[in-house]
């Protein structure tokens, strides 16, 4: 029997400050790869860490990297080559155009941003590189003036709708409604399809967790990690002093700072650890951990960033944890983790009252009053993600069906502005 033709998959994601986008792009690349019929999956990013996520089977083009941070006065991107940012975003435009005008790819995931990174797939998508192309979303977006502008404008919203024929939205509608929450034309509500979160129900129970680590029964286990880590030093100190506060409380720790936290950093969370009276608790601090998922499972307390993806393995771990929303110029994670909270499903502190102490009392009540929560059903439900894509056995594509038009610029209601209304 002939075997049919691999199904071609280019996955972009632009770079990232964490492992979020790393992340969710490598398990969408392993749902997909469960499928009967065969892939060929090629990855395309500027991301630098983070690839022992990806499954072997994945490809990689890699591009030239940049370095931003999230602080107060702007995102301070600068090229990690001795190239001007000018020349960086001109070769990784064409670097990106040559390998998505050869590969043609069936289908083209982007992650987050329509455009990429300073309109680096524009020239692709607007070649027709890909026969389909799908926009990866993480649920919430940003603020709503801001997700108008970069989405639904006038500027931007009928070249998206022109160049992507489905929306894939990485959360559960239980939880957060992009068609609710923001004022979405129906051209865009009518392509969007929610996945679920991009984890899976642990396949072990929390005594078969501990079992595989050696973790006794009696043993107070704290697992804390905040995703890449990058700029997170002032956190991890907040985080370590509230630890300390109640070291009477847990006898064995796993500190997983993230493989972008910048090495002075991680030298000064080795030595305030090193410097802690002796008969205290067992603290590792491992940059990166490959079975984290597990150990949150096995974890009687989890400190986690509130990222998207991380979120999502926190859910699937029925961890009894407190997250830290991260973000300093974004309110992406923070109305992401007030949804989960209200639904009783984790703790969260905003970072201004984290760095500011209030760790040590959130602590208190994680340690005094655990919570058991089941996220189960907000999770993804098993099987191959080619279900979610446009072709046969997936979705009908919107590009080929009857579909609601943009409307005009002058129909657009602008959006008053400042903040959530």
């Amino acid at each position: 029997m002939t075997q049919p033709e691999p199904r071609k998959i280019a996955l972009y994601w632009h770079n990232g400050r964490s492992l979020g986008h790393t992340s969710s792009s490598a398990k969408v690349a392993a749902y997909l790869l469960r499928s009967a019929r065969p892939h060929s999956v090629a990855g395309v990013t500027g991301a630098y860490r983070g690839f022992e996520l990806l499954p072997d089977d994945v490809d990689l083009i890699k591009i030239p990297s940049f370095v931003n941070r999230d602080d107060p006065d702007g995102w301070n991107l600068r090229p990690r080559l001795a190239i001007t940012e000018d020349t960086l975003h001109q070769v990784r435009t064409d670097l990106i155009t040559t390998f998505l005008d050869a590969y043609r790819p069936d289908v083209l995931l982007s992650s987050h941003i329509p455009r990429g990174t300073d309109d680096e797939l524009v020239p692709a998508l607007e070649k027709r590189s890909a026969q389909h192309s799908v926009l990866t979303l993480r649920g919430v977006l940003f603020d709503r003036a801001k997700t108008w502008r970069k989405y639904w404008s006038p500027g931007r919203g009928p070249w998206i709708c022109d160049h992507y024929c489905q929306f894939n939205i990485h959360t559960h509608p239980d939880v957060f409604r992009l068609e609710e929450y923001y004022d979405v034309p129906a051209a865009f509500a009518e392509r969007m399809h929610y996945t679920g979160y991009l984890a899976e129900p642990h396949p072990l129970t929390r005594g078969e967790a501990r079992a595989r680590f050696g973790i006794a029964p009696g043993e107070r286990l704290v697992v804390a990690a905040m995703g890449g880590g990058q700029g997170a030093g002032d956190l991890w100190r907040a985080l370590s002093t509230a630890l300390a506060a109640h070291r009477a409380r847990f006898d064995r720790a796993l500190l997983v700072p993230g493989p972008y936290l910048e090495p002075a950093e991680l030298e000064a969370l080795r030595r305030f650890w090193a410097g802690q009276e002796p008969g205290g608790p067992d603290v590792t601090i491992a940059s990166y951990q490959e079975d984290l998922p597990t150990w949150m499972r096995a974890a009687d307390l989890v400190l986690g960033a509130a990222g998207s993806n991380m979120l999502g393995e926190i859910l699937a771990a029925d961890a009894n944890a407190v997250v830290i929303p991260r973000q300093i110029r974004e309110i992406e994670q923070q109305v992401h983790a007030e949804r989960l909270q209200q639904r009783g499903l984790l703790r969260q502190v905003p970072l201004t009252a984290a760095l500011c102490g209030a760790l040590t009392g959130a602590l208190h009540e994680a340690f005094t009053d655990p919570l058991r929560p089941d996220a189960s059903r907000l999770l993804w439900q098993g099987g191959s993600y080619d279900r979610h894509l446009p072709g046969e056995g997936g979705s009908s594509c919107a590009h080929m069906r009857t579909t609601v038009p943009m409307p005009a610029a002058e129909e657009i209601a602008l959006p008053v502005p400042g903040g959530w209304a």
